[in-house]
């Protein structure tokens, strides 16, 4: 071992970085609700821990349900120092059924401090696909998901069991 050790040195760093590259992703155990609240709240388990000056793929799968006139607005928390443009594409804020509903592709892109909503039946979930890029600067820290009612409802917005965030590392 000792004959070969720089190709071995070359080696664990490469392995090191192509295990960095490997998806994280972070799924939904449980549905969680909110009611009668437009405060934007840190989601239970969708958030992944990033690496500094990294760039960073973002998929999500959002399953979700609310009241008709509740909808639901969503959102992100970022490293400081990092940039994040994204974009979602679901039902839009005035649906009112999760039935045969023609998604509304959000094209504009968002930074990290903007929310986007949709819309959606109480009774039966709805879907939206979030995708973006984040790109970290010399600060290591949290990817967050978060969410809120658009507007306050006593009836329950939720994010149900089966979303999912995936972050793939690409630099």
């Amino acid at each position: 071992m000792a004959k070969y050790p720089t190709i071995l040195a070359g080696m664990t760093a490469t392995a090191a970085l192509l295990d960095a590259m490997l998806p994280n992703v972070a799924a939904k155990t449980a549905t969680e609700s909110v009611t009668s609240s437009t405060t934007m709240q840190d989601d239970d388990e969708l958030f992944v821990h990033v690496a500094a000056n990294a760039t960073y793929i973002v998929d999500m799968l959002l399953i979700h349900a609310s009241a008709t006139a509740a909808d639901i607005r969503v959102g992100w928390t970022v490293p400081a120092g990092a940039s994040f443009n994204w974009a979602g594409q679901g039902a839009t804020n005035t649906t009112s059924t999760s039935s045969f509903v023609v998604p509304d592709t959000n094209m504009a892109g968002r930074i990290a401090s903007e929310t986007l909503v949709f819309g959606g039946g109480a009774s039966s979930a709805t879907r939206a696909d979030l995708s973006g890029t984040l790109i970290t600067a010399g600060t290591a820290g949290t990817l967050q998901f978060q969410w809120a009612q658009n507007a306050s409802d006593a009836t329950a917005t939720q994010v149900r069991l089966g979303s999912w965030l995936s972050v793939r590392r690409v630099a």
